[in-house]
């Protein structure tokens, strides 16, 4: 009896040691490249910016999002990057012969060379 539960105390320490050494990974549902939406977002909400809270947090600017019938304002916010390289990417609207198209932002991986204009890094305060 004493060397079964030897023998699965050991195989439990074997397999927990081993997931040590895993990544997690999360995969959410796959979004769209771009939404067809019938009109142009309202105008965007000035929004005063609160202190931030930590130098690793960079700060969102709000935005009209499109939940499938009509513009939410979402409000901006604090967050921090998800790793070291990874940029906020602006939402985007383009004008297109059947709308405007909505692209929502999310976050993106920082690319070497000249920053782009729609990528956000961390504010130098």
């Amino acid at each position: 009896m004493k060397s079964l539960r030897a023998l699965m105390w050991v195989s439990a320490s074997v397999v927990a040691l081993g997931l040590l050494g895993c990544e997690t990974v999360y995969v959410g549902q796959p979004q769209p490249e771009y939404v067809i939406v019938p009109d142009a977002p309202p105008p965007i909400v000035r929004e005063r910016r609160p202190s931030r809270p930590s130098r690793g947090h960079i700060w969102i600017d709000g935005n009209w999002h499109w939940d499938g019938q009509r513009y939410v304002w979402q409000n901006g916010r604090w967050a921090q990057p998800p790793h070291e390289r990874a940029v906020w990417v602006r939402p985007r609207y383009e004008r297109d012969d059947r709308g405007y198209r909505y692209m929502p932002g999310g976050w993106g991986e920082r690319q070497r060379g000249p920053q782009k204009q729609d990528q956000q890094r961390p504010d130098r305060q």
